[in-house]
């Protein structure tokens, strides 16, 4: 019954800090992106690319901390994981465009990017869970507070990347989805067993995945005729997260 009760309680952690902040950042995404038109474009999704800029180095920092520098096998684990969530997801979208499917690839990027913060959140997720683990309860709700608040940024990356795109009612809960829930299965995976090389595979997927979205999207709105409002709105997410994580180490002590 204990043990019952902890998963329940490792769950609703990894919703508030997860699951809850992703689908307010999307509403609030779609509510922006009504009352602005469409000369804001290049600039919030420059915003997305900025979260998602912060975000790959976050993850890269998290990942070569893990790694050992006379532990080949970590090396494999980071390198391999990097390969997979880059390289692979750049052979599917090639074999996808081959194929000629142009509905399907529609939100292909927007699914990417969730996918891609679902790696993320998943990581953030397991140092919930290690905390609760040990005890330190304070820790833990001063995690899921500054994650909550960072992921609810990301749903402005999810949503920004769609263009003109108006993604289905079921896309935009299946994206939400795909981003916030694995904050959940962190948390559980976590607080009962995890290794150093498991932790460092979901990094440097989650790394590499948004290294292929970042790339994505500087390709596609980085023009001559929206440079500077696409490298300011970079600017301006990247500051957006900068400062957050800041604010809440500035009120709690503890980096997040």
């Amino acid at each position: 019954m204990g043990q019952h009760r902890t998963v329940w309680e490792l769950l609703a952690l990894g919703s508030i800090a997860g699951v809850i902040p992703v689908y307010l950042g999307i509403g609030a995404a779609f509510l922006v992106l009504k009352l602005l038109n469409r000369s804001w474009e290049g600039f919030l999704t420059g915003i997305s690319t900025g979260i998602l800029v912060y975000l790959f180095f976050d993850l890269m920092h998290e990942a070569v901390e893990l790694t050992g520098a006379t532990n080949p096998l970590s090396w494999i684990a980071f390198l391999g994981s990097l390969l997979v969530g880059f390289v692979g997801l750049v052979a599917l979208e090639q074999r996808q465009q081959r194929a000629n499917r142009l509905e399907s690839s529609r939100l292909f990027l927007p699914y990417m990017i969730a996918l891609g913060m679902g790696l993320h959140n998943l990581g953030e997720g397991l140092a919930i869970g290690a905390s609760y683990a040990n005890g330190a309860w304070v820790l833990s709700w001063v995690l899921v507070s500054g994650f909550a608040l960072h992921n609810s940024t990301e749903g402005f990356a999810i949503i920004g990347a769609a263009g003109r795109s108006a993604p289905r009612f079921q896309d935009v809960v299946l994206m939400g989805f795909l981003a916030g829930a694995p904050t959940c299965l962190g948390t559980v995976i976590s607080a009962f067993a995890v290794s150093s090389y498991l932790s460092i595979m979901f990094y440097a997927l989650a790394a590499g995945s948004l290294l292929y979205v970042i790339f994505s999207l500087v390709t596609t709105f980085y023009t001559a005729t929206r440079r500077m409002e696409t490298a300011t709105g970079v600017f301006t997410g990247v500051s957006l997260m900068y400062l957050t994580a800041m604010v809440l180490t500035i009120l709690t002590g503890t980096h997040t």
